[in-house]
């Protein structure tokens, strides 16, 4: 085969020259944009890679990439051979598929890119974020893996992932998210991520509010899917929390799958990852894990421990240094503001707080500026590279009337510099409101630093 691609770099060069949606300021989720059967005809001539493995599919507003990422670490340890997808990367594009918490090496990138060329220039219309999916699980199928955790990249119903036939789905927390392309209400954006629901096939669903469940129960009734809601099967108790992990225990029935509401089973867990959104999480994990487990794939309650307590999520309150604190945490839109200020107040609740902020043209920037303004006592405007970026000037336009002062600092850099210039050794300087703006610093931390100094 001519090698037409000869590096990494041209490889995403060429992937990006199609058209890529996380980059583009306007959207249209239709049929006609967003179009499965492009993606099953693309797959065909591979061979269908998508059904050489079993999998578990993820959707969701907030939360997925943590539920993705315990599910895959429970299943490495129990002995399968894992693949990961996720979007979207926090440093390198290779981050977003993975073996066995391995990325992609570049040069396996680059060559299922050159046996994909000529079939991508065949089919019109195809997307970057297409063409990814096609690379992971071609990649998928080459290693022979034997589990892959899908994560959804937007939506549900028309995302390029959805071809696949999973073992168990799950449906992470549903929040007002991408209105613009999936609906301006919980209920629609629900109906949007349901299109994952197969028929037959077991649905774990996190905490919602009443409608949306109204939604789920609905679409899991025409197609006979076993419905496991995670706040009716599982109990927590015992939550205790530090700056390094938390831990309680989940009180749960003898089977996930059977509807039984008599909690006779109970597991001590324990995960590196913080606040109790964190927790809720790992409970819809677990719930996932229990259900292929009842299914026969063995996956014992020790292996379920020892992945959720080793597993890695960077960018999710991840704690870079101490004297003074510096976090990064991804969160980028309404509700996850929400939840990221609660777990400030209750791990630091006395500490003086400097908010680095940058986000998307297209988020609730005033919403998560007053969240954050509890807390705070300066925000720091600044902005990412990323094309949909909001200057600070119009992050500071949108601003309400804030009980903290704020400055305008575009170069995310000089940012972190002041920040750390006028931060006291007790304080906390957190980064937020975007995956890109987190993404940067913790580029920029880890271009100076070997290691995190905590």
């Amino acid at each position: 085969m001519k090698k037409i691609i000869e590096t990494y770099d041209q490889a995403l060069d060429f992937i990006y020259s199609k058209v890529d949606f996380s980059y583009t300021k306007q959207q249209r989720y239709s049929e006609e944009v967003f179009n499965l059967d492009r993606m099953l005809s693309f797959m065909k001539p591979l061979g269908d890679p998508q059904n050489t493995f079993r999998a578990v599919h993820v959707a969701g507003t907030k939360g997925k990439g943590s539920i993705s990422a315990m599910i895959a670490s429970a299943l490495q340890t129990a002995g399968y051979r894992t693949g990961f997808y996720s979007s979207p990367h926090m440093i390198d594009y290779t981050e977003r598929i993975q073996i066995d918490s391995k990325p992609i090496p570049k040069e396996d990138f680059v060559r299922i890119i050159n046996r994909m060329y000529p079939l991508i220039q065949k089919t019109p219309g195809l997307t970057t974020f297409e063409i990814t999916t096609a690379v992971a699980f071609e990649y998928f199928k080459d290693m022979q893996i034997e589990f892959g955790v899908i994560e959804v990249g937007l939506g549900g119903r028309l995302d390029a992932t959805n071809i696949i036939n999973p073992e168990v789905s799950i449906i992470a927390s549903i929040s007002l998210d991408h209105t613009g392309i999936l609906g301006n209400t919980v209920e629609a954006i629900a109906a949007e991520k349901a299109g994952i629901i197969k028929h037959g096939i077991p649905v774990v669903i996190s905490d919602q509010i009443p409608s949306v469940y109204d939604v789920f129960h609905k679409i899991t009734q025409e197609k006979s899917a076993p419905f496991i809601n995670v706040r009716e099967v599982l109990d927590y108790r015992d939550r205790k929390s530090d700056l390094s992990h938390q831990t309680f225990t989940v009180h749960f029935p003898e089977r996930i799958t059977n509807g039984s509401r008599e909690k006779n089973g109970m597991l001590d867990i324990t995960i590196p990852l913080l606040g109790k959104h964190q927790m809720e999480n790992a409970g819809a994990a677990f719930c996932a894990l229990k259900v292929l487990q009842e299914k026969g794939y063995k996956i014992s309650d020790r292996s379920i421990q020892s992945g959720f307590c080793n597993v890695s999520w960077p960018g999710r309150f991840e704690i870079l240094r101490k004297e003074p604190y510096l976090i990064i945490d991804a969160a980028h839109n309404l509700d996850s503001s929400h939840r990221l200020v609660e777990t400030i107040q209750e791990l630091f609740p006395a500490k003086k707080i400097t908010l680095i902020f940058g986000a998307s043209e297209d988020k609730d920037i005033a919403g998560m500026l007053d969240n954050f303004s509890k807390v705070a006592r300066l925000v720091i405007l600044t902005q990412s590279t990323h094309p949909r970026a909001a200057k600070p000037d119009v992050l500071q336009k949108s601003m309400r009337a804030a009980p903290c002062d704020t400055i305008m600092i575009e170069d995310v850099q000089r940012a972190l510099e002041y920040a750390l210039e006028h931060a006291q050794k007790d304080d906390v300087i957190l980064v937020s409101g975007s995956v890109f703006i987190a993404a940067a610093i913790r580029e920029i931390w880890f271009s100076r630093h070997t290691e995190i100094t905590v």
